[in-house]
């Protein structure tokens, strides 16, 4: 038997119309206050290496993300046309978009993943971060992330405060 590539479900990624008005949502609707936001914008330096089905982008998004124990809900709010998030915006609406989890080793999990021939929806850096996401919709009946790196640090304040 093969050796578990994870250890954790570490985020559920959930894409949304706006991140800070989703938030609002979450917070009224199931008293979830401590949010923390980021903003992606490739081209202005706040991250890097972002790909869609392994072309180059210039990816935005607006995102914002609570801890519920071990889990990070992650609410991500695509403001490009190309990312792999604005792609399913566009075709499937808001819904849950990937679940991350914990490598034991980031590199040979990319590795398992290419020798079974798992497309790379998307992936990019931001921040200590690097990641993957894997079309596993059909052998998994969901989008995996890779992830590895550090904790994000917000970059702007929660909810306009």
């Amino acid at each position: 038997m093969d050796q578990a590539l994870f250890t954790n479900v570490v985020q559920i990624g959930i894409v949304v119309q706006c991140a800070a008005t989703t938030a609002r949502r979450y917070q009224e609707l199931l008293g979830l206050s401590d949010w923390h936001f980021n903003e992606v914008d490739t081209e202005h330096g706040k991250g890097a290496n972002f790909r869609s089905s392994n072309k180059p982008i210039v990816a935005k998004a607006n995102i914002a993300w609570v801890q519920l124990g071990n889990v990070e809900l992650e609410l991500i709010e695509p403001r490009d046309e190309d990312s792999v998030y604005a792609k399913f915006l566009r075709e499937k609406g808001p819904g849950i978009h990937h679940v991350m989890f914990e490598a034991v080793q980031y590199d040979d999990c990319i590795k398992r993943m290419q020798t079974n021939a798992i497309p790379v929806l998307g992936s990019g850096e931001l921040q200590h971060n690097r990641f993957h996401l894997f079309d596993t919709q059909a052998d998994l009946g969901l989008i995996c992330e890779i992830a590895e790196g550090d904790s994000l640090l917000p970059d702007h304040s929660p909810l306009g405060e």
